[in-house]
Protein backbone atom coordinates (compact mmCIF):
# COMPACT_ATOMS: atom_id res chain seq x y z
CA UNK A 1 0.00 0.00 0.00
CA UNK A 2 1.45 3.38 -0.86
CA UNK A 3 1.74 6.22 1.39
CA UNK A 4 0.15 8.99 0.45
CA UNK A 5 2.40 12.01 -0.60
CA UNK A 6 3.37 14.16 2.41
CA UNK A 7 1.92 17.80 1.71
CA UNK A 8 4.20 20.70 2.21
CA UNK A 9 3.26 24.36 1.40
CA UNK A 10 4.76 26.10 -1.43
CA UNK A 11 6.89 28.66 -0.57
CA UNK A 12 5.67 32.18 -1.46
CA UNK A 13 7.21 34.17 -4.61
CA UNK A 14 9.72 36.57 -3.56
CA UNK A 15 8.05 39.86 -4.80
CA UNK A 16 8.11 42.30 -2.36
CA UNK A 17 10.77 44.78 -1.74
CA UNK A 18 11.33 43.72 1.58
CA UNK A 19 11.55 39.91 0.15
CA UNK A 20 13.90 40.72 -1.96
CA UNK A 21 16.12 43.02 0.09
CA UNK A 22 15.91 40.33 2.67
CA UNK A 23 17.41 37.42 0.26
CA UNK A 24 20.89 38.14 0.97
CA UNK A 25 20.06 37.25 4.75
CA UNK A 26 21.73 34.23 5.80
CA UNK A 27 18.12 32.81 7.73
CA UNK A 28 18.89 30.55 10.51
CA UNK A 29 15.30 28.34 10.83
CA UNK A 30 16.05 28.05 14.38
CA UNK A 31 16.13 31.69 15.54
CA UNK A 32 13.06 32.28 13.24
CA UNK A 33 10.00 31.43 14.88
CA UNK A 34 7.48 29.36 12.52
CA UNK A 35 9.92 28.51 9.79
CA UNK A 36 12.01 30.82 7.33
CA UNK A 37 11.63 34.49 7.12
CA UNK A 38 10.87 35.44 3.59
CA UNK A 39 8.18 32.84 3.76
CA UNK A 40 6.39 33.91 7.20
CA UNK A 41 6.45 37.63 5.08
CA UNK A 42 4.77 35.89 1.92
CA UNK A 43 1.93 34.76 4.46
CA UNK A 44 1.63 38.04 6.65
CA UNK A 45 -1.78 37.92 8.00
CA UNK A 46 -1.71 34.95 10.56
CA UNK A 47 -4.55 35.85 12.54
CA UNK A 48 -4.36 33.91 15.74
CA UNK A 49 -6.60 36.36 17.10
CA UNK A 50 -9.52 36.01 15.17
CA UNK A 51 -12.24 35.74 17.13
CA UNK A 52 -11.51 39.06 18.26
CA UNK A 53 -11.25 40.72 15.30
CA UNK A 54 -14.85 38.93 13.51
CA UNK A 55 -16.01 41.12 17.08
CA UNK A 56 -14.44 44.24 16.01
CA UNK A 57 -16.05 43.99 12.41
CA UNK A 58 -19.35 42.81 13.51
CA UNK A 59 -19.82 45.32 16.20
CA UNK A 60 -18.67 47.84 14.16
CA UNK A 61 -21.02 46.75 11.34
CA UNK A 62 -24.19 46.52 13.45
CA UNK A 63 -23.57 50.49 14.64
CA UNK A 64 -22.91 51.00 10.91
CA UNK A 65 -26.13 49.67 10.16
CA UNK A 66 -28.25 51.96 12.73
CA UNK A 67 -26.18 55.10 13.10
CA UNK A 68 -27.24 58.17 11.61
CA UNK A 69 -23.66 59.82 9.15
CA UNK A 70 -21.07 61.30 10.92
CA UNK A 71 -21.31 65.28 11.18
CA UNK A 72 -18.01 67.19 10.19
CA UNK A 73 -15.73 68.28 13.08
CA UNK A 74 -16.61 72.10 13.84
CA UNK A 75 -14.24 73.93 11.63
CA UNK A 76 -13.32 71.45 9.21
CA UNK A 77 -14.48 71.18 5.73
CA UNK A 78 -16.24 67.49 5.50
CA UNK A 79 -14.84 64.52 3.56
CA UNK A 80 -13.18 66.63 1.06
CA UNK A 81 -11.28 68.36 3.76
CA UNK A 82 -10.34 65.05 6.02
CA UNK A 83 -9.21 63.40 2.63
CA UNK A 84 -6.79 66.17 1.82
CA UNK A 85 -5.86 66.07 5.71
CA UNK A 86 -4.87 61.76 5.47
CA UNK A 87 -3.11 61.95 2.39
CA UNK A 88 -0.86 65.04 3.93
CA UNK A 89 -0.30 63.21 7.16
CA UNK A 90 1.29 60.42 5.11
CA UNK A 91 3.15 62.26 2.93
CA UNK A 92 4.49 64.64 5.73
CA UNK A 93 5.64 61.46 8.34
CA UNK A 94 6.82 59.41 4.64
CA UNK A 95 9.22 62.56 3.61
CA UNK A 96 10.28 62.79 7.48
CA UNK A 97 11.76 59.34 7.35
CA UNK A 98 13.12 59.59 3.90
CA UNK A 99 14.62 62.49 4.53
CA UNK A 100 16.34 61.44 8.04
CA UNK A 101 17.41 58.41 5.98
CA UNK A 102 19.41 60.52 3.69
CA UNK A 103 20.96 62.61 6.33
CA UNK A 104 21.89 59.50 7.82
CA UNK A 105 23.46 57.97 4.87
CA UNK A 106 25.31 61.07 3.45
CA UNK A 107 26.79 61.88 6.74
CA UNK A 108 25.03 65.21 6.97
CA UNK A 109 25.98 67.33 10.23
CA UNK A 110 23.33 66.84 13.00
CA UNK A 111 21.26 63.74 11.34
CA UNK A 112 19.25 62.19 13.65
CA UNK A 113 21.21 58.34 13.37
CA UNK A 114 24.14 59.33 11.53
CA UNK A 115 25.92 56.02 9.87
CA UNK A 116 28.33 54.64 12.10
CA UNK A 117 32.16 54.57 10.94
CA UNK A 118 33.88 51.45 9.60
CA UNK A 119 37.19 52.36 11.33
CA UNK A 120 39.01 49.76 14.04
CA UNK A 121 37.21 49.51 17.27
CA UNK A 122 37.02 52.91 18.99
CA UNK A 123 38.71 53.42 22.52
CA UNK A 124 35.33 54.66 23.69
CA UNK A 125 33.47 52.05 23.30
CA UNK A 126 35.38 49.19 22.06
CA UNK A 127 32.46 48.14 19.46
CA UNK A 128 32.92 46.45 15.87
CA UNK A 129 32.26 47.74 12.96
CA UNK A 130 29.39 45.17 12.83
CA UNK A 131 28.41 45.79 16.29
CA UNK A 132 27.94 49.67 15.50
CA UNK A 133 25.91 48.89 12.41
CA UNK A 134 23.36 46.32 14.28
CA UNK A 135 22.46 49.18 16.90
CA UNK A 136 22.27 51.74 13.87
CA UNK A 137 19.68 49.36 11.77
CA UNK A 138 17.82 48.20 15.03
CA UNK A 139 18.15 51.99 16.30
CA UNK A 140 16.49 52.76 12.76
CA UNK A 141 13.33 50.08 13.11
CA UNK A 142 12.51 51.36 16.99
CA UNK A 143 12.34 55.19 14.62
CA UNK A 144 10.28 53.99 12.19
CA UNK A 145 8.18 51.81 14.65
CA UNK A 146 7.10 55.04 16.31
CA UNK A 147 6.57 57.32 13.80
CA UNK A 148 4.13 55.25 11.59
CA UNK A 149 2.34 53.59 15.03
CA UNK A 150 1.83 57.63 15.40
CA UNK A 151 0.57 58.19 12.27
CA UNK A 152 -1.85 55.37 12.05
CA UNK A 153 -3.48 56.81 15.43
CA UNK A 154 -3.80 59.97 13.75
CA UNK A 155 -5.40 58.21 10.23
CA UNK A 156 -7.84 56.37 12.61
CA UNK A 157 -8.76 59.35 15.02
CA UNK A 158 -9.59 61.20 10.69
CA UNK A 159 -11.38 58.41 9.75
CA UNK A 160 -13.41 57.70 12.76
CA UNK A 161 -15.02 61.59 11.96
CA UNK A 162 -15.76 61.16 8.51
CA UNK A 163 -18.18 57.81 8.88
CA UNK A 164 -19.34 55.00 10.60
CA UNK A 165 -18.07 52.66 7.94
CA UNK A 166 -14.68 54.65 8.08
CA UNK A 167 -14.69 53.95 12.21
CA UNK A 168 -15.18 50.58 11.83
CA UNK A 169 -12.41 50.38 9.15
CA UNK A 170 -10.20 52.58 12.22
CA UNK A 171 -11.15 49.46 15.01
CA UNK A 172 -10.31 46.48 12.69
CA UNK A 173 -7.18 48.52 11.86
CA UNK A 174 -6.36 49.45 15.58
CA UNK A 175 -7.04 45.71 16.60
CA UNK A 176 -4.64 44.46 13.39
CA UNK A 177 -1.72 46.24 14.94
CA UNK A 178 -2.47 45.05 18.27
CA UNK A 179 -2.30 41.51 17.75
CA UNK A 180 -0.62 41.04 14.18
CA UNK A 181 1.09 43.84 13.16
CA UNK A 182 3.19 43.20 16.63
CA UNK A 183 4.26 39.95 15.32
CA UNK A 184 5.71 41.14 12.16
CA UNK A 185 8.12 43.73 14.20
CA UNK A 186 9.09 41.47 16.11
CA UNK A 187 10.22 39.47 13.51
CA UNK A 188 11.58 42.21 11.25
CA UNK A 189 13.73 42.81 14.88
CA UNK A 190 15.82 39.47 14.56
CA UNK A 191 17.19 40.57 11.23
CA UNK A 192 19.81 43.20 12.21
CA UNK A 193 21.44 40.63 14.31
CA UNK A 194 21.23 37.97 10.96
CA UNK A 195 23.25 40.04 9.36
CA UNK A 196 25.84 40.52 11.81
CA UNK A 197 28.21 37.51 9.93
CA UNK A 198 27.55 39.26 6.09
CA UNK A 199 28.94 42.80 7.27
CA UNK A 200 32.11 41.17 9.30
CA UNK A 201 32.67 39.48 5.66
CA UNK A 202 32.02 42.42 3.72
CA UNK A 203 34.62 44.65 6.18
CA UNK A 204 37.15 41.99 6.58
CA UNK A 205 40.77 43.21 6.25
CA UNK A 206 41.00 40.82 3.12
CA UNK A 207 37.81 42.07 1.05
CA UNK A 208 37.86 44.05 -1.73
CA UNK A 209 37.43 48.01 -1.73
CA UNK A 210 34.16 48.21 -3.37
CA UNK A 211 32.94 46.07 -0.23
CA UNK A 212 32.39 48.78 1.83
CA UNK A 213 29.79 50.58 -0.68
CA UNK A 214 28.10 47.20 -1.11
CA UNK A 215 27.53 47.32 2.65
CA UNK A 216 25.92 50.48 2.62
CA UNK A 217 23.78 50.37 -0.78
CA UNK A 218 22.26 46.67 1.19
CA UNK A 219 21.77 48.78 4.49
CA UNK A 220 19.91 51.39 2.77
CA UNK A 221 17.85 49.53 0.65
CA UNK A 222 16.88 47.22 3.18
CA UNK A 223 15.90 50.38 5.16
CA UNK A 224 13.91 52.20 2.41
CA UNK A 225 11.98 48.51 2.15
CA UNK A 226 11.38 47.92 5.84
CA UNK A 227 9.80 51.67 5.25
CA UNK A 228 7.59 50.85 2.26
CA UNK A 229 6.55 47.59 4.23
CA UNK A 230 5.50 49.63 7.50
CA UNK A 231 3.60 51.95 5.51
CA UNK A 232 1.48 49.59 4.01
CA UNK A 233 -1.65 49.73 6.64
CA UNK A 234 -1.27 53.49 6.73
CA UNK A 235 -1.35 53.65 2.90
CA UNK A 236 -5.05 51.07 2.75
CA UNK A 237 -6.16 54.04 5.62
CA UNK A 238 -5.39 56.81 3.24
CA UNK A 239 -6.86 54.63 0.02
CA UNK A 240 -10.11 53.95 1.95
CA UNK A 241 -10.28 57.25 2.59
CA UNK A 242 -10.10 58.43 -0.78
CA UNK A 243 -12.18 56.08 -2.36
CA UNK A 244 -15.01 56.71 0.68
CA UNK A 245 -14.56 61.25 -0.73
CA UNK A 246 -14.70 59.84 -4.32
CA UNK A 247 -18.28 57.93 -3.43
CA UNK A 248 -19.46 61.15 -1.98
Amino acid sequence: MSRAPVHRPQRPAVTSRLQRALSIVPIDAAVVPSGELLAWLGQPLDLHSASELADVLSTQGARGAREEPVKPVPGQGGAAETLGSCEETLLAVQRGVLGELVRSFTAAEGALLPLPRFDAPSSLDGLSAAERLRRFHAAWQREMELRIQALRRDLRAYLRRVSPALAGLAALDEALERHVMRAGEAALAIVPPLLVPRWEALLANDADAGSQDLLISELRELLLAELEQRLQPALGLVEACTAHGEGN
